[in-house]
């Protein structure tokens, strides 16, 4: 289950001196290096009883119980492994994959590239990389022509031009204004060729954000890129698109594709006030998620279900929640619980609402769960009161795990009243948001992801890890969260004291967009406002401390609740 606006990025400096390591998993030797290689620790899948892998803003990371089973962390040294940090993580058996992200400058500002999905095959002794997915343009290709069309016509066949120029030059909305255009080119799935697909010729906020494994082929949700596999099992796969039901269509049923009419668009065509263009959420990709023969597509138009066939191809259903019940169409996750009866299958879906003011969002929502295999859902009554912005779920039989910007929810009740706890996470962690959980069963530990590293809970006292050892509070701000109902300014804290900080503070979104920059000399606040003086709206913001030596790069989480 992967997040796509959750992830954050930055880069951590660290010493970076391989050794083998003997892991007490029984999986021979791995190269890697001692400790955590970032506090912003986003994402944890279990590789097996000793051993979990954890996917951070500054790489890859893997925890062991040694043979006195004391917990051990060591993050990968891997040239085939993805730059930057990690936003999707999946494991399936021996096969694990990971996704890349890095932060770029561009000409409209700071934007999220996608670089690349790693795979392993032998649980992360090897690594190998498959570049970000992306089409070619195919003009210089002379059996092979791309095709364009107007990016505010309704699309049909009559749509389709042979050049920019030509598409241009009939390219006009409904008010009569001149408009762009948008270049296609051909795939072919199953026994159809000629599917119509909208070229995605960048990595720039081309980036995977979910990552899945079902039989040979690793599934990849690129947002732009929309829905992508590549078959792990052959010597030199290759990315494929993979197509998903238009959002007027409720199936999509392989090699029986209407392609007079059918179009793979990510970007979708921009509508305005005037009903101009159209939308394609259905293909804005932001999770992918397996169960047994069974593939589970988030997107922002809700939930795509593909039973995948023995030729590797899909039939899919696509459910929306005005019509099945779940909380929202903003679909960013899921799990599936096997629930203590050992037969039913719960499948629970991060459901969000998809309320933006600018680029921030204003709210997310509870989870929503189906027994039945999406016919039918139901949404947490309790968690939605809450007003949590859920970032993930993982389970075991007994317990279901919400992460949250209000920290970790858990229930082993739902079934008789809806009933949540929350953790009440060590006092060296100085913030409420929980990114992901995974409870370890063999030791019977619960792992905790936070963006100050990794707690572990034994079910008495918290063992909690950072990149510099033990967490601490070597920089925060408070209050946090920040009411403005009770306040109206942050104070930022380092090394113990307010007048300790001397750098640079500079203030990120959940998207890595940057909000507001602090030149910091001694006592330095924020007031909640950005670079162009308005207040920031409700959410999660990221603070980067670089102190003036350039030596280290610190960072705290601040929940803003302004009314």
């Amino acid at each position: 289950m992967r997040k796509i606006i959750l992830f954050i990025l930055f880069s951590m400096g660290y010493p970076q001196y391989p050794y083998l390591v003997d892991l007490y998993s029984n999986s021979a030797f791995r190269e890697v290096a001692d400790g955590l290689s970032s506090n912003g620790v986003y994402d944890l899948e279990i590789l097996n009883d000793s051993t979990i892998i954890i996917g951070t803003t500054g790489g890859l990371n893997i925890g062991y119980y040694d043979i006195q089973e004391n917990i051990n962390f060591s993050h990968f040294i891997d040239e085939n492994l993805p730059e930057g940090g990690n936003p999707a993580l999946a494991i399936q058996d021996d096969v694990i994959a990971v996704s890349g992200v890095v932060s770029v400058e561009t000409s409209i500002g700071t934007q999220s590239k996608g670089t690349g999905v790693s795979y392993s095959i032998d649980s992360g002794e090897s690594w190998s990389l498959m570049p970000q997915p992306m089409d070619s343009s195919h003009q210089d290709n002379s059996s092979y022509t791309n095709k364009w069309a107007c990016a505010w016509d309704a699309f049909d066949a009559n749509s389709l031009y042979d050049s920019n120029l030509e598409c241009g030059l009939n390219c006009i909305d409904c008010a009569g204004n001149q408009k762009s255009c948008m270049m296609y080119d051909y795939i072919s799935w199953g026994t159809q060729d000629s599917l119509l697909n909208f070229s995605v010729t960048t990595d720039i906020q081309n980036v995977s954000y979910g990552v899945a494994i079902l039989g040979d082929y690793v599934y990849a949700a690129s947002w732009a890129g929309s829905l992508r596999r590549f078959n792990y099992s052959i010597e030199d796969p290759v990315w494929e698109v993979v197509p998903l039901p238009m959002d007027n269509q409720s199936t999509l049923q392989c090699n029986s594709i209407d392609i007079s009419s059918y179009q793979i668009n990510p970007i979708g065509n921009y509508v305005d006030a005037g009903d101009c263009g159209y939308e394609f959420d259905n293909h804005k990709v932001f999770s992918v998620y397996s169960v047994e023969d069974t593939l589970w597509v988030g997107t922002a138009n809700g939930i795509n279900k593909g039973i995948v066939d023995s030729e590797s191809c899909i039939d899919w259903q696509h459910f929306t929640a005005d019509e099945f019940g779940f909380y929202d169409d903003w679909i960013i996750g899921f799990e599936n619980q096997i629930l203590e009866d050992g037969i039913t299958n719960r499948l629970w879906a991060i459901t969000w609402d998809r309320q933006y003011s600018g680029s921030q969002l204003i709210y997310g929502g509870p989870p929503s769960y189906t027994d039945d295999g999406g016919v039918t859902w139901n949404v947490s009554t309790e968690l939605d009161n809450k007003n949590l912005l859920t970032y993930n779920i993982s389970s075991s039989s007994e317990k279901a795990y919400v992460s949250s910007d209000q920290g970790l929810y858990f229930t082993a009740n739902y079934e008789t009243g809806d009933l949540w706890d929350s953790f009440v996470l060590p006092s060296e962690i100085s913030t409420q948001s929980v990114f992901d959980a995974e409870h370890m069963e063999f030791f019977d530990d619960i792992f905790i992801a936070t963006p100050q590293g990794v707690c572990v809970y034994d079910g008495e006292s918290f063992n909690c890890e950072s990149s510099n050892g033990n967490v601490n509070k070597s920089f925060y701000a408070y209050p946090n969260p920040l009411n403005f109902d009770q306040t109206n300014q942050l104070t930022f804290v380092y090394s113990g004291e307010e007048s300790n900080i001397n750098g640079e503070i500079t203030i990120y979104d959940l998207a890595m967009d940057r909000v507001g920059r602090i030149n910091g000399e001694g006592v330095t606040r924020w007031d909640g406002n950005n670079d162009f003086g308005d207040r920031v709206t409700n959410g999660v913001y990221i603070a980067k401390y670089t102190h003036t030596n350039g030596d280290s790069h610190l960072f705290n989480v601040m929940v803003i609740n302004s009314k």
